[in-house]
């Protein structure tokens, strides 16, 4: 049995046809992850310096509901992170690791 629905196992209350014993998907419960966090402030960290990966990190910064989306890559992928919060139409910032540089973006207008 696996270990997120063992601790449910040993209860009499709990129903088998419960929904305690579903685990979500890898992509709901990231989304469920996210929304549990107070929403003032979202990180994503890249090291990689792939502009499909900067890509991916941006629009995971566009779909949580935070007031400050930062996304953290090294010093050198600063432009390509930049460009990438750009094309995927996040309002956030982009910033080196350390945090001593910070850039600004704005996202896409609606019209």
């Amino acid at each position: 049995m696996a270990s997120w629905n063992r601790r449910y196992a040993d209860r009499a209350e709990v129903t088998p046809d419960n929904l305690y014993f579903f685990e979500p998907a890898l992509a709901r419960r990231r989304r469920l992850a996210q929304q549990a966090k107070d929403g003032k402030k979202a990180l994503e960290f890249d090291r990689t310096g792939s502009d499909r990966h900067l890509e991916r990190a941006a629009k995971r910064l566009k779909h949580v509901k935070a007031i400050d989306r930062v996304l953290y890559v090294p010093q050198w992928d600063m432009a390509k992170a930049e460009l990438a919060m750009r094309k995927a139409g996040v309002t956030g910032a982009v910033s080196n690791l350390c945090g001593s540089q910070r850039k600004r973006i704005k996202g896409k207008r609606r019209a």
